[in-house]
């Protein structure tokens, strides 16, 4: 190879040193480098391994996925050149479980769910799929069949996930999936997440969490929160976590000023949003901010939404949130043009219809 590639590893941080093997003749003064330097059509292939390795548990993952339980995998090879970003060509009837997973979760994406929870069944029966990828292929399996209701499938799915942890998890999202609080708090709730294995521990505690805020158990819902929040780096799951924080503090533990810190950690600072959960933080937080009289506070945070962008419901539902905030403020004839687009639009829950007609009245 052109370059030496040697990896540190320090608790949860790695860097990366490349040690380009240069020369001093005087033939090649533009560069020094022995050989050529990395092209499009000449690019030097790489990939680096990351390892995260705590009391309990440990986590690996690579620069370039490899699907598989190594990360040194040619083919699978990121690759490093000078030029223009190229889209390299591969063959076509390759297939692995990064490619398989791929296509499942374009089924799982388009509401497909009964083509999802096949591909995602077969997934996990992949050969020399590693244990973490049959029990993460299973738990999206089960996502599916909850999707469909059918619940005898989504348990007995987690019959056949072979980690204890990941089981357990798709146990509680069966349960809360059918409105079992209790259930699941009576099975879990005394389990110390904190011994799992760490790559666990987020999606369990804030698994639970959503069943302490559903039986209003405010602080053990905040402890099981924060405890997903410190270990959690997916990104999805860290804006629902986020959500939920602020729901729990505004609706059970009556703590505005938390609730609206939580929220805007949300949206505030984000080049773009446009994740159901980050629009809720922010009609939230609008909604907070007016019950506290900083009515303009309140509509310039609602403006992280542009609703003329938005289609569905979030569109009609943010000029409506955007009327009660002008109704507030006094400015009733803007509000009342903004309930007239929440009505005009699609996708306004039937209840905020009839509110928003009465109030029109």
């Amino acid at each position: 190879s052109q370059a030496e590639v040697a990896t540190h590893v320090a608790k949860d941080h790695w860097t990366v040193e490349i040690r380009i093997p240069v020369t001093t003749d005087e033939n090649d003064p533009l560069n020094f480098v022995v050989g050529r330097k990395p092209s499009v059509s000449l690019p030097w292939h790489f990939n680096v391994c990351r390892q995260r390795i705590r009391e309990h548990g440990a986590e690996y993952s690579a620069f370039s996925p490899t699907g598989t339980a190594g990360f040194h995998v040619t083919h699978k090879f990121a690759q490093f050149y000078a030029g223009h970003s190229k889209k390299f060509k591969f063959d076509p009837e390759y297939v692995d479980f990064l490619i398989a997973g791929k296509t499942a979760e374009a089924l799982l994406r388009g509401r497909k769910n009964k083509e999802a929870l096949a591909a995602y069944v077969a997934l996990a029966a992949t050969k020399n799929a590693t244990d973490l990828q049959q029990a993460n292929a299973l738990r999206v399996a089960a996502s599916a069949a909850r999707n469909l209701k059918d619940f005898a499938k989504a348990d007995e799915l987690v019959e056949r996930i072979p980690l204890p942890a990941v089981a357990m998890i798709v146990h509680m999202e069966n349960l809360l999936a059918q409105r079992k609080p209790a259930e699941l708090l009576e099975l879990y709730g005394k389990e110390d997440f904190g011994k799992w294995p760490f790559p666990h521990v987020g999606p369990a505690a804030f698994v639970r969490a959503q069943a302490h805020i559903q039986t209003q158990q405010g602080k053990a819902a905040e402890a099981d929160l924060q405890s997903a929040l410190a270990l959690t780096s997916d990104k999805r799951l860290l804006s629902s976590i986020l959500v939920n924080l602020g729901h729990n503090r505004e609706t059970n533990l009556k703590d505005d000023a938390l609730a609206l810190a939580a929220y805007r950690l949300n949206f505030e600072g984000k080049e773009r949003i446009g994740g159901a959960e980050e629009f809720r933080s922010v009609q939230q937080a609008a909604r907070i901010l007016s019950r506290q009289g900083k009515h303009d506070e309140a509509l310039k945070t609602l403006a992280h939404i542009d609703a003329a962008k938005q289609t569905g419901s979030w569109r009609a539902t943010t000029y409506a949130i955007q009327g009660d905030l002008l109704t507030a403020a006094g400015r009733k004839q803007e509000a009342r043009t903004a309930y007239q687009k929440a009505l005009a639009k699609p996708g306004l829950p039937q209840a905020w219809r009839e509110a928003i007609e009465k109030k029109i009245k």
